[in-house]
């Protein structure tokens, strides 16, 4: 996260002045999906997604989330497909759930991981939910073998379809073990992608002299140095390189989550970097753009209101100061999380 604030302290100065982006201009069609190339399109998958969230969110006590509504955190842009009306899918308790971390999660500690402390009811509820911490510093080829090794060794009989869900860089490192180890990937029934880096960052070049001053020295043994491919694994043009040259296992079902947000959701430390990315496109998160969010011919389960950090870490109690926010209620993570579990129980395509 000091890495992220000085990328984007440097993106400041990078950024002039950039019109702020307004709600009606984020709503309009055509979404981010648009910008897909057409041989690999998404599939829209948006509106059953949102009966199902909106359906736990309803659930809930109502002034649990401040009186907010579903639309409060789950985008509906214009070509968002009407909703055909059908109850909840059931839980489907056996998968095996694999949450992998993103960039420099380890160099942060436990609060640090994906959906920490959003995990324990539905863990109490009987799903089998495990996090892969993969090496923050490391390139995607790195941790794809970092993933394989904790796959391998999974004991027999715990086996059960496994789902695996990669957080930003962690769906890079994701999708390269996919393609890496066949034979483990014929054991996954599930790929979700929240904030992934899929197509790589603008900010990912920006960034590569701090992280040199940052990073270079530190001996720290919670922050190993890896390969020191982190940076490379999302640039741009590596990914697009990776994707182009690479097909994907057509035995696993993808999904993918992207965010964008409007000011007043921002992190204090991703104001800077969501100003230099609005150059490129009003819909990003302060770390990646939208449209580069998207696993190429996965199902989009949607488009959340918030920034890079928000829908899965908890930085505005890890780091007050870094997370601050302008809005300050909390998104709701375990109905995410939930949510996402559900439709991959859900007996619709």
């Amino acid at each position: 996260m000091r890495l992220a604030g000085c990328a984007s302290l440097g993106a400041t100065l990078l950024v002039g002045c950039a019109t702020l982006p307004q709600r009606d201009a984020l709503l309009s069609s055509p979404g981010p999906q648009a910008g897909l190339l057409a041989h690999a399109p998404v599939r829209d998958g948006r509106a059953r997604f949102r009966e199902i969230f909106c359906g736990l969110l309803d659930r809930q006590p109502a002034d649990r989330y401040a009186g907010r509504s579903c639309a409060d955190w789950l985008w509906q842009v214009d070509d968002e497909p009407p909703p055909e009306p059908r109850s909840l899918p059931g839980s489907d308790t056996r998968f095996r759930i694999f949450l992998v971390t993103g960039a420099f999660s380890e160099c942060l500690g436990d609060e640090a991981r994906p959906f920490h402390g959003a995990t324990q009811a539905l863990i109490e509820a009987g799903f089998r939910i495990e996090t892969i911490v993969v090496s923050g510093r490391s390139g995607s080829a790195s941790n794809a073998d970092q993933i394989a090794e904790r796959l391998a060794a999974a004991p027999q009989d715990e086996e059960g379809p496994i789902v695996l869900i990669g957080y930003s860089k962690g769906a890079n490192d994701m999708l390269e073990f996919l393609v890496r180890y066949p034979e483990l990937a014929a054991r996954v029934d599930s790929a979700v992608s929240i904030a992934g880096a899929i197509r790589g960052s603008p900010l990912a070049s920006q960034a590569r002299g701090v992280y040199d001053a940052l990073f270079g020295w530190i001996p720290s043994k919670s922050c190993p140095a890896g390969d020191r491919q982190v940076l490379d694994s999302l640039s741009t043009e590596r990914r697009l390189d990776w994707l182009a040259r690479n097909e994907l296992p057509r035995s696993v079902r993808y999904f993918s989550l992207a965010a964008f947000t409007t000011r007043e959701h921002l992190a204090a430390v991703l104001v800077p970097g969501w100003r230099f990315l609005l150059r490129y496109d009003l819909r990003n998160d302060g770390q990646l753009l939208a449209r580069d969010a998207l696993i190429p011919g996965s199902t989009l389960l949607g488009y959340l209101v918030a920034d890079h950090w928000s829908a899965v870490l908890d930085v505005e109690t890890l780091h007050p100061w870094l997370g601050a926010r302008r809005d300050k209620t909390p998104f709701p993570r375990a109905a995410l999380l939930e949510a996402i579990l559900l439709r991959l129980a859900d007996p619709q395509p």
